[in-house]
């Protein structure tokens, strides 16, 4: 899968226009605040709605109670405010309610009922945030005063972001109380499809960490949810693997502190997607004094709505668009319900066949897919595009041992919105990868193979729907990119496939390494052979070690999302594609050479190269620390074109290779000779292949021997 880079980030039309020159190297997240985040989309708040009437009803009731709520208590008015629910009564008229629920869900009574019920309990939470949206709540910069604080600030004063914060939780568990106070006088029988709603709750780690954006610490602070039924406590343990939302609350709200709260917003709900595989969508909010931005995080981009001053009025349609949110939110689609839930249809490619997750797939647990090093991950730029495998089986259990047949692949690739005309769909070259090497005269090919696998739909009271970014964006879909680029069309797919395997990482030794890589490049051989397709991402991600009972353990390729079809007419072709680390040089220039299967092999060449540095088996392989200080690390970063510059430089001639390569392996590795040989070969076979005089074969990888003319032969000994 491709890796987000920051090639397309480094254009300064899209620094900050506030008049701040940072002085400081702008790290991967403030680029992403520059290239990856449309602003003032208010559409946000929309989407955050129920998609049910009913549910948009109830909501809003319940809103409205609490924004009365608010009300009676900032005006110390001596009658209590009740919400007036007569005109949504009749402007939202649900069939599927019937007459007693609809009597029950608009009745005065029922706010009445709530009324002092937690009164004396909410005295104290009412008081936490009621500083927070007065103007002189802020002592360092009061409200309407010109922003003036110096050039170099970045919000990063932690006792006045610890008010902020405090003051933030403050309110979501006010309206968390407020929202249990009106479920109760109403009964959960009134909630509906909504029956299993779970509270909000806001949660904060006591102590502060080291900053993801800069050297100033940072506090992690979000929002989780809680079953209805358990009782409402303060928590003070923040848990990514449990996260809802991550607040990022800095004092000040010049730009520059607003975007490195945006910085490191992002970096944290990051995290929340590498803790949680079945995360649909994720939401965050950034607080910077009283103004608070409400954002979603798709695939490609980030949106965010435009700043909720809570300090504008006492009775504010602000502070009720912030209470509508907490009390919609757990309504929302965020995570993937498709995973358990039997109303999902996934729709093959053949004539009109539908195939339906049945409940028969007792297991479903993640395979976990982790790579060598935590330099890169497998990731867009914010959510994963693929979110990962989970093995499957479709016999009962006996007792407590599941054995998985297959692997089910969950992932959201770029796609057209016909599916006929999606000439890249893994699917369809699963299916043709899958019929053809059935009959491969190769001896013991091992080769993925599609048992099941198509477009994902969805089954709602209000009819079936294709789960894509057009229909899940709703309005947020038409606005374009910072570069004025339009926002990918994407689609939910889920694949089915066998065997299954384990990561690359677990091989035990370097002959096995040899093995398993080896099989993989038949595969790939084979495919491209009978199919006319190639990879075009080969990785440690992509390849798999497959072991069974009684047999060696063999490799296995998987992985057709980057795939295109040779057989068709292949133009010269710049995009970047494949995981970021093992890109052929021609791949990150984006030159207009054709790609061929020589490009993966040159990936598989910095694969190896890679793992024999790092090492084999958690006995040998070495830390991040030390890999940290090695050149062969300054191929997991920078920008495309940079990286290409220094793997040039590194494969420029034999002796250089040899120097700054083949001599870092990792000496601690037994059998690391093999490895050595094996790097000298390909590296001949590739950078040095006298047989290879067409020019469509030569790119950038021949423009540098060219400028090397001083070669020397590599040494025999190897």
């Amino acid at each position: 899968m491709a890796s987000y880079t920051a090639e397309s980030s480094l254009d300064s039309r899209w620094c900050s226009d506030d008049g701040d020159d940072d002085d400081e190297t702008d790290t991967e997240a403030d680029m992403w605040v520059k290239t990856r985040l449309i602003r003032d989309a208010d559409a946000v708040l929309d989407i955050a709605k129920p998609r049910s009437a009913a549910g948009r009803v109830l909501a809003s009731n319940i809103s409205k109670h609490i924004s009365a709520e608010l009300e009676h208590r900032l005006n110390t008015a001596s009658t209590y405010a009740i919400a007036d629910t007569s005109k949504t009564q009749s402007a939202l008229e649900a069939p599927m309610q019937n007459n007693s629920y609809r009597q029950l869900l608009f009745s005065d009574t029922a706010s009445a009922m709530s009324k002092d019920e937690r009164s004396a309990a909410t005295a104290n939470v009412f008081a936490g945030f009621q500083e927070w949206i007065a103007p002189e709540s802020i002592q360092h910069q009061p409200i309407g005063a010109p922003s003036t604080p110096p050039d170099n600030t970045c919000g990063d004063n932690m006792d006045d972001a610890k008010q902020i914060h405090t003051s933030v939780q403050s309110f979501i568990y006010f309206v968390a109380q407020q929202i249990d106070s009106f479920i109760s006088a109403l009964g959960a029988d009134a909630l509906g499809e909504h029956r299993t709603y779970r509270r909000l709750l806001p949660c904060m780690n006591q102590e502060c960490h080291p900053s993801n954006t800069g050297n100033a610490p940072t506090i992690e602070a979000g929002i989780t949810t809680q079953h209805r039924d358990s009782s409402i406590e303060l928590l003070n343990n923040f848990c990514y693997a449990d996260a809802f939302a991550v607040i990022e609350a800095r004092p000040g709200k010049t730009r520059r502190i607003v975007d490195k709260a945006y910085a490191q917003l992002m970096k944290s709900t990051r995290s929340i997607y590498k803790a949680q595989f079945d995360r649909r969508f994720a939401f965050g909010l950034t607080v910077c004094d009283n103004e608070v931005r409400v954002c979603l995080f798709s695939n490609d981009v980030v949106f965010s709505s435009s700043a909720l001053d809570m300090s504008t009025g006492i009775w504010s349609p602000t502070i009720h668009r912030a209470a509508s949110l907490l009390v919609s939110l757990p309504m929302t689609t965020s995570w993937d319900s498709t995973q358990q839930s039997t109303g999902t249809r996934i729709t093959t490619a053949g004539p009109s066949s539908v195939l339906t997750q049945q409940t028969s797939h007792h297991a479903l647990q993640p395979q976990k897919r982790t790579t060598l090093t935590r330099c890169y991950q497998e990731q867009t730029a914010f959510s994963v595009g693929t979110r990962g495998a989970f093995l499957v089986t479709d016999e009962r259990p006996s007792g407590d041992e599941i054995k998985p047949k297959f692997s089910l692949k969950d992932t959201w690739p770029e796609a057209t919105e016909d599916p006929t005309r999606d000439r890249r769909d893994e699917v369809m070259f699963m299916r043709r990868i899958t019929e053809e090497l059935a009959n491969s005269d190769v001896e013991d090919l091992v080769y993925p193979k599609l048992e099941a696998g198509g477009r994902v739909s969805i089954d709602t009271d209000g009819g079936r729907f294709e789960d894509n970014t057009k229909n899940a964006l709703g309005p947020l879909y038409s606005l374009r990119k910072p570069d004025n680029a339009a926002i990918p069309f994407r689609v939910h797919k889920r694949l089915v496939m066998s065997p299954i395997g384990e990561p690359l990482e677990t091989v035990e030794s370097v002959h096995e390494l040899i093995v398993v890589l080896g099989d993989a490049m038949r595969c790939h051989s084979e495919v491209l052979r009978r199919c006319n397709i190639l990879h075009r991402d080969i990785s440690d991600n992509n390849i798999l070690v497959v072991r069974e009972e009684g047999k060696q353990p063999r490799g296995l390729l998987i992985d057709f999302d980057c795939a295109v079809d040779v057989s068709e007419h292949q133009a010269p072709n710049p995009e970047n594609v494949g995981t970021f680390p093992y890109r052929s040089i021609n791949n990150l220039f984006g030159s207009n050479v054709e790609r061929t299967e020589l490009d993966d092999w040159e990936s598989l060449f910095y694969l190896l190269c890679h793992c024999a540095t790092v090492g084999i088996g958690e006995r040998y392989r070495r830390s991040p620390e030390e890999m940290k200080k090695l050149s062969i690390i300054t191929w997991h970063i920078w920008d495309s074109e940079t990286a290409g510059d220094v793997k040039k430089s590194r494969l420029c001639c034999v002796q250089d290779f040899e120097q700054r390569i083949v001599r870092r392996f990792n000496q601690a590795q037994p059998d690391i000779e093999y490895l050595q040989r094996l790097a000298r070969g390909l590296y001949m076979g590739l950078f040095d292949n006298r047989a290879l005089k067409n020019p469509r074969y030569w790119g950038r990888s021949r423009e540098v021997l060219e400028e090397c003319p001083n070669q020397v032969s590599p040494p025999r000994s190897g």
